[in-house]
């Protein structure tokens, strides 16, 4: 029963969330990596394609990026990221049709679970792909292996 609520108020953020945040979501490519590895993060449909600046960071760090509280609880904070330790910035996506897409070289950091940060540039937030309570989208966590 605790399961089903659990998993129903998930969805539902997820339904609420912003329109920018459900366009232009980035997941990875695969589910572990080391440094050095080329990494993808992608989504089937973006918004902005060609305008989100993608950010590599801890799953820890991941509420310091995208905060609770603004406005609704798991809609994008509002302006640039915050300059978070441990947050990398590896690249801009690439619009491919419908699609956005960026390949990356995983950097050095420690072994550990890593997600996507993102700012869309022309929306003005930010946002990552783990939700600030610590629950990653499946598709948008990363076990980086040392």
């Amino acid at each position: 029963m605790r399961r089903a609520v659990a998993a129903g108020a998930v969805l539902a953020c997820f339904v609420l969330s912003a329109p920018a945040l459900a366009k232009d979501w980035l997941s990875f490519d695969r589910a572990w990596a080391r440094p050095g590895d080329t990494v993808r993060a992608q989504t089937t449909y973006a918004q902005h394609g060609n305008k989100l600046v993608v950010y590599v960071l801890p799953l820890a760090s991941s509420p310091r990026f995208w905060s609770i509280g603004y406005i609704n609880d798991y809609a994008p904070d509002p302006g640039p990221p915050p300059h978070v330790r441990g947050a990398i910035r590896v690249g801009t996506t690439r619009a491919y049709g419908q699609a956005a897409w960026l390949a990356f070289r995983m950097p050095r950091v420690r072994p550990g679970e890593y997600v996507l940060g993102v700012w869309c540039k022309p929306c003005n937030t930010h946002w990552t792909s783990a939700l600030p309570n610590y629950q990653p989208d499946p598709r948008g966590l990363l076990r980086v292996r040392g």
